[in-house]
């Protein structure tokens, strides 16, 4: 919906031209409409994507008629009509019609706290409170909209995005986050890639003294603590549950004045979210999905099977190698890291070409981190049984060959926070020897559980899943879209993560519980096809020098910034040996372009001129 930053710094006060520059940071986010405020102690930088009331009265930063308190919020609120009747019956009034307003009287009317315990939605926000001198910050239960945090001093800063704050401060790459991308593509809890950013975790609320700066914090949700409380129910009495709450959910998704569309990618997730909202609209209905030619698992057939059963008026957008290319350092900038999957590219086209459309378009991320929609569900008992011979067996006795591979990848290491890494390391290992990722956020998510099943979605539903909402939210805030998630709801979380494995997750197949969801509006095919997920042909582009290809080159320079990570002697006959065609050499290439393009734009970012902070002879 929008972005925005906010600066607290103890009686100072901050330069027009910062500030300038920061709504410059900011104006992807927000091009309908821009605000700031500005006093001694803080400053609130806002920008506007109009959604939900779009008419002036409801832009920010909002201020009561008080002169008390001031929001900055991003996201949506889907329950606000419940919120709004709620405080109207408790005598509250409104000037305008959307969500904004319905949080900032909630806050104040009832309390920062007991509002969040109410809230269903996306969000992050800034609600500043003169009278008591202090702010507080939120981000919302999943995640969903992104917040990150710096201290500077005494000064705090919060931002939508991490490029506002870097004006604060030099920055530079986070060593420990490095270590996380090179083997996960994602940083995961609190790292934001750059040292002395934090990214806020979801779940969280901040109170900050404006006299002193001080950060109390409390943490009002815990995803996978919904884990714990498993309920007794059979599947046919689940699949009329999901399907409930899945349409619910869509529902309150659907609000918006503006319009909205949909990604069709041809999976089952997305395809059930746009059948689903065919129903819902009265309207001939816009789909976007992204055609990668003659690829042969391009699943564009998967597509035409839906548009097929339902009146869609569709657009198709092409790509391939080079289109990817070209996409790929912008995709990277906007993501303010690697993208932890190629899918942001095409994810940043699509919006760039909907956009024409509707500001919004609803996405079907997040079911298969709450259905079980990844093959290691599939084989979590091998899985959970290699761990435990693993443990037992030393790593270096045990063959690196069919069929003890997995053994061996997994040999020393949570099998749960790692079976997202199919490949084995070692090579990347040998190359980057001081790069080995430590203890973390996954195992910690994964520690809290017993059952394998329970561990892998623990580490999924507070790390992975944060990765793809993070990129839906900048790849499509690039392009001034708003991107929706219904699978990634707080009713959808609370029945479904009560589900017993049995139901939801039994093994040997991949999220069979939302499958029977599924077939009741689409082809059958469709739904019960092997699952492929979106694999791009990473390796056919990396060696394609008019392709991804083009970046190869920057591994190997002098001025190569990964390079000052690795045994350069093996980087350079690595990357040798792919060019040649050495089979041995594929399948983590592109995570090497895509870490050293991102490099690169953070010493671009350090080298910024940027406007002094504090005004002059503040105190």
């Amino acid at each position: 919906m929008c972005g925005f930053a906010a600066f607290l710094a103890p009686e100072r006060q901050f330069e027009r031209a910062f500030l300038s520059r920061i709504d410059d940071d900011l104006f992807h986010r927000g091009p309908d409409s821009g605000g700031v405020v500005s006093e001694d102690g803080f400053a609130l930088v806002f920008r506007r994507l109009s959604i939900l009331d779009v008419a002036e009265i409801a832009n920010q930063p909002m201020t009561d008629p008080s002169g008390n308190f001031t929001l900055v919020y991003n996201g949506e609120i889907y329950n606000y009509r419940q919120l709004r009747a709620e405080l109207q019956g408790e005598g509250v009034r409104f000037r305008s019609t959307g969500d904004t307003e319905v949080l900032f009287q909630a806050l104040m009317h009832w309390g920062v706290e007991p509002t969040i315990g109410k809230l269903e939605g996306m969000f992050a926000f800034v609600l500043i409170d003169r009278a008591r001198q202090t702010a507080h910050a939120a981000r919302d239960h999943f995640g969903i909209k992104p917040l990150y945090l710096r201290c500077v001093g005494s000064m705090v800063g919060l931002a939508s995005e991490m490029r506002p704050l870097s004006r604060l401060a030099p920055v530079e790459i986070d060593e420990r986050a490095l270590a996380e991308l090179m083997a996960f593509g994602w940083a995961a809890g609190s790292l934001s890639n750059l040292k002395g950013i934090e990214r806020v975790e979801p779940g969280t609320l901040l109170r900050v003294s404006l006299r002193s700066g001080a950060i109390e914090r409390t943490r009002f949700y815990d995803l996978t603590e919904t884990l714990r409380e498993k309920r007794s129910i059979d599947l046919d009495a689940a699949v009329e549950e999901a399907d409930a709450c899945i349409q619910d959910s869509l529902k309150a998704h659907l609000a918006s004045d503006v319009g909205y569309t949909v990604q069709l990618s041809g999976g089952v997730d997305s395809s059930l979210l746009t059948a689903l909202t065919v129903r819902e609209t009265d309207r001939e209905l816009d789909s976007f999905g992204v055609d990668l030619g003659d690829y042969e698992k391009n699943e564009r057939q998967w597509r035409e099977a839906v548009t097929r059963a339902y009146p869609l008026r569709h657009h198709e957008i092409p790509m391939g190698g080079n289109e990817f290319a070209d996409t790929l350092p912008r995709a990277v900038e906007h993501m303010e890291g690697p993208v932890p999957h190629g899918g942001c590219v095409m994810l940043m086209r699509l919006c760039d070409e909907l956009k024409s459309v509707s500001k919004v378009v609803i996405v079907g991320e997040g079911a298969d981190e709450f259905f079980g929609g990844y093959e290691r569900y599939a084989l979590a008992g091998k899985t959970a049984w290699q761990e435990r011979i693993g443990r037992l067996v030393p790593g270096g006795l045990i063959p690196d060959a069919w069929p003890f591979k997995g053994m061996k990848r997994l040999s020393g290491r949570d099998a749960a926070a790692w079976a997202s890494v199919t490949r084995n390391t070692a090579r990347v290992d040998r190359i980057f020897p001081g790069l080995a990722p430590v203890s973390g956020a996954r195992e910690d998510a994964s520690a809290k559980y017993a059952d394998f099943v329970d561990r892998l979605f623990a580490v999924d539903q507070s790390c992975y899943l944060e990765s793809l909402l993070v990129r839906q939210d900048k790849m499509s805030m690039a392009a001034s879209v708003e991107a929706r998630v219904p699978f990634v709801h707080q009713p959808v979380a609370k029945i479904v993560n009560s589900l017993p494995n049995s139901v939801r997750a039994p093994g040997g197949i991949t999220k069979p519980l939302l499958k029977k969801v599924a077939e009741r509006y689409l082809p059958h095919d469709l739904v019960n096809r092997r699952k492929i997920g979106l694999v791009l042909p990473y390796d056919e582009w990396c060696r394609d020098p008019s392709g991804v290809g083009r970046y190869l080159e920057l591994l190997t320079d002098s001025d190569g910034m990964l390079g000052a990570y690795a045994d350069r002697a093996e980087l350079s006959s690595s990357v040798s040996r792919f060019r040649s065609g050495d089979p041995s050499e594929d399948r983590y290439m592109f995570r090497l372009i895509n870490i050293e393009l991102w490099m690169r734009s953070v010493r671009d970012l350090a080298r910024q001129d940027s406007p002094t902070v504090i005004k002059r002879g503040a105190a």
